[in-house]
């Protein structure tokens, strides 16, 4: 089984879910349709969901599940059989496909050689898995409402309670009050972090690990606004330079000369990307400093025309190969390529959506000042929150973002009431025993 993606004569991008023959796996593949597709989710989020499907289908198999025939026979899945997906789910696939290969060599014995303690052996398969709460969250909600519409679809007579079930023990999306104590779970950089990688991409620095002028500045934009906008790297490959067919989606505001970048969340359908780049939240304004500025009119008016074919390329960030006849705007997979290649350099992991959880970090601190200073309300700072970041008045993810703030600040203080408080208990039992002993 594979995803496949392709891009129809529309340019809508879109996948498709193969079977081991090649063949489209219908059922999987009318259910994103109708519930993904139609409902006008991003086609990146389409892939996903047919990656979660593929997954489930191998869980299907190693568990001898034939789900479809299941389904339509009324025989549906038991709280057993729930479990053992769930129980699955939380493993990374390559680790599942490692478990499953180790299973089947445990079954070939050869029994003259009195190997019994090797035909009795099981797979241990770690109970806590081996990817986050929400990646397994996520996973475990397509599997719920996919196999809950099959249920619904393939015998509708008989009551369907597998994707309530399903979800019932899917557990937290973001883990338990414990697992989020774990500080290092975050994908957010330290402020020292951050001034690292900032530093080593400085087209000036000895550490900037690509060899291009025109490169190093490319690249030092692009971590530059990712830190500073806290937008997604799809939104940053989504921002347009001006063309006979448009305008630049960075402006300047005649009144008092600031700038701000427009992140547009429309679909582009002349995108001729292979993963073309889609906005995920909602359109927005964000303004652009100074420095910002300087940064982007830099690579623009003397680095970007470079680039040969720039000049026909709608989208600010290219591809500099003088090897090519043509550049293309950059693409996703390019962008991660340049954060490996920083992470590499600064001896820790860096992510291009760590930037925007960094983002919501220095956000939540200032706004605590802000907020002492009387400047601004909680709830304003956390209205002004949503709309930077493009989420609806309803999203959770601000609320998440400010309990992980305020539950790091907690610690923070206890630990340092610890310290305090053990310090002086130090000096003062430590003067007793003295004492006692004299």
């Amino acid at each position: 089984m594979k995803v496949k993606a392709f891009q129809m004569s529309s340019g809508e991008s879109y996948s498709v879910l193969l079977g081991e023959d090649g063949m489209p796996l219908p059922y999987q593949n009318l259910f994103v349709t109708l519930h993904y597709r139609n409902q006008s989710k991003a086609s990146n989020t389409c892939h996903r969901v047919f990656e979660h499907l593929c997954f489930l289908e191998e869980i299907c198999q190693f568990e001898k599940i034939d789900l479809i025939e299941r389904c339509k026979t009324g025989d549906f899945l038991t709280n057993i059989d729930l479990e053992n997906i769930k129980k699955h789910s939380k493993l990374k696939v390559e680790s599942f496909r490692e478990m499953v290969a180790r299973h089947k060599s445990t079954n070939v014995v050869n029994i003259k050689s009195k190997k019994l303690e090797t035909a009795r052996a099981k797979i241990v398969v770690n109970a806590e898995g081996d990817i986050s709460p929400h990646t397994t969250y996520n996973r475990l909600t397509v599997f719920a409402q996919f196999i809950g519409w099959l249920e619904e679809e393939l015998f509708p007579s008989k009551d369907s309670t597998a994707e309530f079930e399903l979800k019932k023990i899917r557990g937290d999306k973001f883990g338990t009050s414990d697992e989020a104590l774990d500080w290092g779970d975050w994908k957010s950089l330290e402020p020292v972090e951050e001034m690292r990688v900032l530093d080593v991409v400085r087209p000036d620095s000895p550490e900037n690990p690509w060899k291009s002028e025109s490169l190093r500045y490319r690249n030092q934009l692009i971590v530059n606004m990712l830190f500073a906008l806290g937008c997604r790297r799809g939104e940053l490959l989504k921002i347009r330079v001006k063309t006979d067919d448009h305008p630049s989606d960075i402006k300047k505001r005649q009144k008092d000369g600031r700038y701000f970048v427009m992140i547009r969340s429309q679909t582009d359908y002349s995108d001729k990307r292979r993963h073309r780049p889609e906005g995920k939240t909602l359109g927005r304004f964000v303004p652009m400093d100074k420095r910002l500025v300087e940064m982007y009119e830099n690579y623009l008016i003397h680095h970007r025309p470079n680039a040969t074919g720039s000049e026909n390329i709608e989208y600010l960030f290219v591809t500099h190969n003088h090897k090519t006849q043509t550049n293309a705007a950059l693409s996703m997979a390019q962008v991660n390529k340049i954060f490996r290649e920083i992470s590499e350099v600064v001896g820790f992991r860096v992510h291009p959506h760590g930037t925007r959880h960094t983002w919501n970090d220095k956000y939540s601190k200032f706004a605590d000042k802000r907020i002492a200073e009387g400047k601004t309300t909680e709830a304003k700072s956390e209205a002004d929150r949503k709309k930077l970041m493009g989420w609806t008045d309803d999203s959770k993810s601000a609320q998440r973002y400010s309990k992980r703030h305020d539950d790091k600040r907690a610690m923070d203080m206890a630990l340092e009431l610890q310290e305090e408080d053990s310090t002086t208990i130090n000096s003062i039992v430590g003067q007793y025993d003295e004492d006692i002993g004299q």
